[in-house]
């Protein structure tokens, strides 16, 4: 039915264009055909003149002769043959056209990581890792220091220990040529 409806409106479209055009250059049937080739020139000579002077009507001209253009056989012929080119270039670099895809959905990957909430608390963790950072500095400081001192210590500890068994070795020597001549005394008392 809407068919109809669309094409009683379009024959009525038309019959009301033709009556204007009659009216324009008047009847067909009274009109040689020299004549209407001649109205015709003149009406697109004064289209393309109006065209020239109005920059809406330059634009429409424009865009008409773009769609003829897009629309014709032998374009559409070339758009063909294009496509099986590009098609072929395409297979053959499909290998390049994969590592690219898949370089592209780590990069969203990363970018959604980068946009994730986790990613925003960095600026505030970095100013406690920073405090972090000192601490860790001065407490290797600190522990180089002590090392230091530990290995003085250590030193002292050792010489002393060193001495104090050198002074028990002498102590012994002491004590046993002591009692070498205690029991000597002994075994010889003095008369």
């Amino acid at each position: 039915m809407s068919t109809t409806i669309s094409d009683v409106e379009r024959t009525n479209n038309l019959e009301w264009r033709l009556k204007r055009l009659e009216n324009f250059i008047g009847k067909s049937d009274k009109l040689d055909k020299k004549r209407i080739n001649e109205t015709i020139n003149d009406l697109n000579e004064h289209v393309f003149r109006h065209a020239s002077n109005n920059n809406n009507a330059k634009t429409l001209l424009n865009k008409a002769d773009e769609i003829n253009h897009l629309t014709s056989s032998e374009f559409q012929r070339h758009l063909l043959a294009d496509r099986a080119t590009k098609l072929e270039l395409i297979l053959a670099d499909e290998e390049r056209i994969r590592e690219i895809t898949q370089t592209l959905s780590e990069i969203d990957t990363l970018a959604r990581v980068l946009d994730g909430e986790h990613f925003q608390e960095i600026p505030k963790l970095s100013t406690a890792l920073n405090k972090l950072l000192v601490t860790h500095n001065d407490i290797k400081n600190h522990h180089s220091e002590f090392t230091q001192e530990l290995s003085n210590f250590l030193q002292n500890y050792a010489a002393f220990t060193l001495m104090m068994d050198e002074n028990l070795q002498q102590y012994k020597q002491i004590l046993n040529k002591n009692q070498k001549t205690l029991s000597e005394i002994q075994d010889n008392p003095i008369e």
